[in-house]
């Protein structure tokens, strides 16, 4: 067993028993924030939390779920199934114009690759050219075009079509 020093650092002990009462002092450091709620929708843990407006976030993780949440109410809005394994990245980007709602996409990314209306909770499209699992996501909104990366990298642009792809060798060798 290792009891904690409150100077820091750790140091060998016998049973739990012989040791006596521990306590910190009043000049540990109090949280500044206040919990003000616990969103409940997910069953595993949560990994990537992403701004959709002023009004709506998404969080996703390793079960799978994307769910679209009110930031002013804690609201459970919309719960996007369709991931078979854990999500390994999350971004959003504008849809095309003349769509319905605000006009937001979230893209998401697992060793399936899922785009989704945040507006409906629709699945788009699954994107199925991809080798292995992508591992993270990103937008360039000047140049209307979002990147995937993983041992692919690849630029797409909004209509999902992929514009480029370059691999790359593992560390395993040929």
């Amino acid at each position: 067993m290792l009891r904690w020093l409150i100077g820091g650092g750790r140091e060998p002990q016998g049973l739990a028993e012989k040791s006596p009462l521990q306590t910190i002092g009043e000049e540990q450091t109090q949280n500044p924030y206040t919990e003000l709620l616990v969103l409940k929708a997910h069953h595993d843990i949560v990994r990537f939390l992403v701004q959709l407006d002023d009004y709506r976030f998404a969080s996703a993780g390793d079960d799978g779920t994307v769910v679209v949440w009110n930031a002013q109410t804690g609201e459970k809005l919309l719960e996007l199934n369709g991931h078979s394994q854990k999500i390994t990245a999350i971004t959003t980007f504008p849809s095309l114009e003349g769509c319905e709602g605000k006009n937001q996409l979230i893209l998401t990314a697992s060793a399936d690759r899922t785009v989704w209306n945040c507006d409906t909770g629709r699945q788009v499209q699954k994107v199925s050219c991809f080798q292995s699992t992508v591992k993270c996501l990103t937008v360039l909104q000047r140049l209307d075009v979002w990147l995937s990366g993983g041992n692919d990298l690849c630029v797409w642009n909004r209509k999902l079509d992929l514009l480029c792809k370059t691999s790359h060798l593992s560390d395993t060798g040929w």
